[in-house]
């Protein structure tokens, strides 16, 4: 007995569209929600990963720094604030736009959602340590977010 299986064929549009959403990344987003006023590993490794890829692609970058305190209530933020400078530079990036979300009383994952659909972003890089350390829904971020998400393994 011989049996036929359909498998469909996937139309040249369809696999060209597929193709451009990971492969034309215009503006990333690097999300940033630790405290550590000189970047934990994770977010050194988001930095290098978003430079790299900024850099290959001739994207723009935004940096958003998000946190429930206040600016005034981060006594190292000003030290961050030069850490994610120096470690964008390292990969070759002195202009970018940092977002700062601070003391909004929204949670990092609805923060990092608007700003990727206001700014019409491609792509948000970031680590799973924001993911291990609760500080980000990954399941509700990809619900919510317009674009593709690449999460970093620690």
């Amino acid at each position: 007995m011989w049996t036929a299986k359909a498998v469909p064929q996937p139309q040249d549009s369809e696999v060209s569209l597929v193709t451009d959403a990971f492969t034309h990344f215009k503006h990333l987003l690097l999300p940033i929600t630790d405290r550590n006023p000189y970047l934990s590993e994770g977010t050194r490794q988001a930095a290098a990963t978003t430079a790299a890829l900024a850099k290959n692609y001739g994207a723009d970058i935004t940096v958003v720094v998000i946190d429930e305190k206040q600016k005034e209530e981060l006594a190292e933020h000003g030290t961050q604030l030069s850490s994610i400078r120096w470690h964008l530079s390292q990969g070759g990036f002195k202009e970018f736009k940092l977002l700062e979300r601070l003391g909004e009383g929204s949670k990092a994952t609805a923060i990092i959602a608007k700003v990727a659909d206001d700014l019409n972003l491609d792509l948000v890089v970031m680590s799973m340590e924001a993911i291990r350390s609760k500080q980000v829904d990954a399941n509700l971020l990809v619900e919510l977010i317009p674009c593709p998400v690449l999460f970093l393994p620690l």
